[in-house]
């Protein structure tokens, strides 16, 4: 790993200091690709489907395995992430009451995302890097047309800043950890519970309430030969605060709180070629775990399965070009749709493509989009009538990664 390059006139500390205290670090994606998670960490990972766990590209690599920062040269990046989600809702009429209606919902947010990793010796680095996960909507009217209530409108946002140690035990294996420093924040507004007499009424808004926890991520990974590199990693469920007076009624059955799921993963890469690498990730996202999920009366969301298959070329040495997709299984049950319409986290595709290019030796430019097809989810059972559709969701990515 070389750290001979000329230093950037910008330093890493004090670019580190402006993403992770910018005010922006909540505007987070209303409706992502895994549940509440996006689809991919790093610039040049989500351009390949998301794929990371056994290919750290960037000072992002903690997000995905944090023993893939020993793999990382001493760097930073700073990527600007630019999120358009449209979804619709279905709500099925309530006889005596209101007839069938239909809300929309369609937001574009902004998010940075980032890192930087020191090489301290041949077997340490230390680094830092920044995840953002969010669900929500914004339906600008109110769930039924009576006097009196509120428009719908529902975020969950989390911010983890997760600084990573990592060792060699030998040149080509990695060892690595890292704590995960999350916030959270919550804001609900609108929402109408059913009284036992039958009538509407409108849950209190507590406005936005914030919660901090603490968590611990673990990852290997392998270099076996020049072509094939293997990785693996755990993240820890996280505690989190309680969130507010939110614990007097949504949050009621979790004392108010929102843990962060577990997850587990493996992955691999393949340098099929010279100028091609291949890679693959398997994720186990563990919702169902989290206690706010288990409320029979509330969301449901279930273990989440992620498959993720990407590919790099390098057309020439100035230009990398990627291209991914990936999949996973709905963490929302259908029976659950009536539950859910104010978090439509319903996508189960993603395709993928990206760039690189070479600005010199130190330093280069990336681009990302993220596409995810049309989906519905129909209500069954007691949410029959229901239906949640993501029309369209699309994310940008522009981003500048410099050794130093």
């Amino acid at each position: 790993m070389s750290t001979s390059h000329t230093p950037s006139k910008l330093k890493p500390t004090r670019l580190l200091a402006a993403l992770f205290g910018s005010g922006v670090l909540f505007a987070l994606p209303a409706q992502a690709m895994n549940g509440a998670q996006l689809g991919g960490y790093g610039i040049k990972n989500a351009g390949m489907g998301g794929a990371s766990i056994a290919l750290p590209l960037d000072a992002s690599a903690a997000v995905n395995n944090p023993a893939g920062m020993a793999f990382v040269p001493q760097s930073f990046a700073i990527n600007v992430i630019v999120f358009n989600g449209q979804s619709t809702a279905n709500t099925p009429a309530i006889p005596g009451l209101v007839g069938a209606q239909t809300f929309e919902d369609n937001t574009t947010v902004s998010a940075p995302e980032g890192g930087a990793n020191w090489v301290i010796s041949p077997t340490l680095t230390a680094g830092i890097s920044l995840s953002a996960a969010g669900a929500g909507v914004d339906f600008g009217k109110p769930l039924l047309p009576f006097p009196g209530l509120t428009n719908v409108q529902a975020s969950q946002k989390v911010a983890e800043i997760i600084p990573s140690i990592t060792w060699k035990v030998q040149p080509n294996l990695a060892l690595g950890m890292s704590v995960n420093f999350a916030t959270q924040q919550l804001n609900s507004q609108g929402l109408v519970a059913i009284t036992p007499m039958g009538f509407p009424a409108q849950l209190p808004a507590h406005g936005t309430q914030t919660a901090s926890g603490t968590g611990a991520r673990l990852g290997v990974l392998w270099q076996t030969n020049p072509e094939l590199s293997l990785g693996a990693t755990y993240k820890f469920k996280t505690n989190m605060g309680q969130l507010g007076d939110y614990a007097k009624d949504i949050l009621a059955y979790s004392d108010g709180k929102i843990d962060l799921p577990s997850e587990y993963g493996v992955g691999l890469a393949w340098k099929a070629a010279p100028a091609l690498t291949v890679a693959a990730d398997y994720l186990m996202i563990e919702y169902g775990d989290v206690k706010a999920n288990q409320n029979p009366s509330g969301q449901g969301w279930k273990n989440q399965q992620v498959l993720r298959l990407g590919a790099a070329w390098e057309l020439d040495t100035n230009w990398t070009l990627r291209g991914g997709i990936s999949t996973n299984t709905r963490q929302i049950e259908s029976d659950r749709a009536a539950q859910n319409i104010t978090s439509p986290a319903v996508s189960n595709l993603a395709i993928t493509a990206g760039a690189t290019f070479k600005l010199d030796n130190a330093s280069d430019l990336s681009f990302s989009l993220e596409g995810n097809p049309t989906t519905t989810l129909d209500g069954t059972g007691s949410s029959a009538g229901y239906s949640i559709t993501g029309n369209r969701v699309t994310v940008v990515r522009f981003g500048y990664q410099r050794s130093f």
